[in-house]
């Protein structure tokens, strides 16, 4: 059984160039630290999940070893969209420059994948390089003199570099200082807070809505209110009337958005347009936005496996919990001042920042599962009694959604 994931690697303006696919062959393989290896995970990919769905208009970095590079299965990976991530492990193969030369004429792509560089790999790194054209390092472990040394020749040889497991916006910083080309890691989760919290007009009418819909105010009042933030509007009706939705007949009225969504996920999808609109210089696809997207559909979705008999009331909480697990980060602003801005309940409150109650778990495991941290995920597999072949549907539709969620901000906004 497999557990599937993915990481977003992204430009220093928070555009997403490539997913990083990680993937586990067994869930109860509690000691494998390797996230993706050799042939199993390109079947699970090309043939469970369907690389169009993991890895969208992208392309998907995949880890790879020598093992799987002397495998015919290689010829079924689509050369266009995939690269292929060498693991440090094999990188002392004698017969490794020799395929790699072979393979690369045949038109594929190749790099290294998390390299950590010190005295005794750096020679090695360096004479493979022509034979690869991404360079991940593992920013954590590597010896950052040796780093800068490896960068400058990197750069004389056109090498795109990635820094991974950059985890603070200090870290992000000083290897974009660098020249680092991409970024991947937890940096991208926890962005420097801005001193200031306020929000400019436009945003706090949002919030004027989300409060009304929350106190349950007569529609009439509702849609007064949206009506004069006429881009929120506009904005909205382009929304609902995309694919992503795909109701039958076209949309024409706020009354009937109210309608056809429900109160609670309209005033769900008014915080993300909040952000949407918040920098006009900012992608659409910024990864955090997309990250929501999923996390929420992880959340209620998990919940309809561990509760099938959940109520609305379940189904609205569980997704404004994932949401405004990560939401705040997309503002740069205080998580705990953003939630008192909303006024939430105690409950969702405590299920962030305490992991308490059953949201709280719901919150722990989602998270898990968007690092296919199985190591920790199996607890939970086996105290709530899920069936493993429902959770990759889960994680597989949640992609999906979020891919048909990227296009139509790119295309439709």
């Amino acid at each position: 059984m497999s557990i599937l994931g993915r990481q977003s690697v992204s430009n220093d303006k928070y555009e997403i160039f490539a997913y990083d696919i990680l993937y586990r062959s067994n869930i109860t393989d509690l000691y494998s630290t390797d996230l993706s290896t050799s042939a199993s995970s390109i079947v699970a990919v090309l043939n469970d999940f369907g690389y169009e769905n993991v890895i969208g208009t992208y392309k998907g970095f995949v880890r790879v070893d020598t093992e799987f590079l002397s495998n015919d299965i290689i010829y079924s990976i689509s050369k266009q969209q995939f690269v292929l991530m060498i693991l440090q492990s094999s990188l002392a193969d004698e017969k490794l420059p020799e395929r790699l030369n072979e393979l690369t004429l045949e038109g594929y792509t190749f790099g290294l994948n998390d390299v950590i560089v010190n005295e005794d790999s750096i020679k090695r790194i360096v004479s493979l390089v022509d034979y690869v054209e991404y360079i991940k390092i593992d920013v954590l472990e590597s010896d950052s003199y040796l780093v800068d040394k490896l960068i400058k020749i990197l750069k004389l040889k056109n090498k795109i570099v990635i820094a991974a497991k950059v985890e603070t916006d200090e870290m992000y910083q000083a290897y974009k200082s660098k020249g680092v080309d991409y970024f991947q890691g937890y940096y991208i989760k926890r962005p420097k807070i801005i001193q200031s919290t306020a929000f400019d007009a436009s945003q706090e009418q949002v919030l004027q809505v989300w409060n009304l819909i929350q106190n349950n105010a007569e529609t009439r009042e509702i849609v007064n209110t949206l009506e004069h933030n006429h881009a929120l509007v506009l904005k909205l009706m382009q929304f609902i009337n995309s694919s992503f939705f795909s109701f039958r007949t076209k949309v024409s009225s706020l009354s009937q958005i109210i309608s056809l969504l429900g109160r609670s996920a309209l005033s769900n999808w008014l915080l993300l347009f909040m952000v949407t609109g918040k920098n006009k210089n900012a992608p659409t696809n910024h990864p955090l936005l997309l990250m929501v997207i999923n996390r929420t559909e992880i959340m209620t979705g998990l919940l309809k496996l561990v509760k099938p008999d959940a109520s609305q009331s379940d189904i609205d909480t569980a997704y404004l919990v994932g949401m405004l697990s990560l939401i705040h980060l997309l503002f740069e602003i205080e998580h705990r001042e953003f939630l008192h801005k909303l006024r939430v309940t105690d409950e969702i409150e405590e299920a962030m920042f305490e992991a308490t109650g059953f949201f709280g778990q719901l919150l722990v495991i989602t998270r898990f599962i968007e690092n296919a941290d199985t190591k920790h995920l199996h607890e939970y597999i086996d105290k709530y009694n899920v069936n493993l072949n429902n959770l990759n549907s889960l994680i597989n539709e949640a992609m999906i959604k979020v891919n048909i969620f990227d296009e139509m901000l790119k295309n439709e906004f």
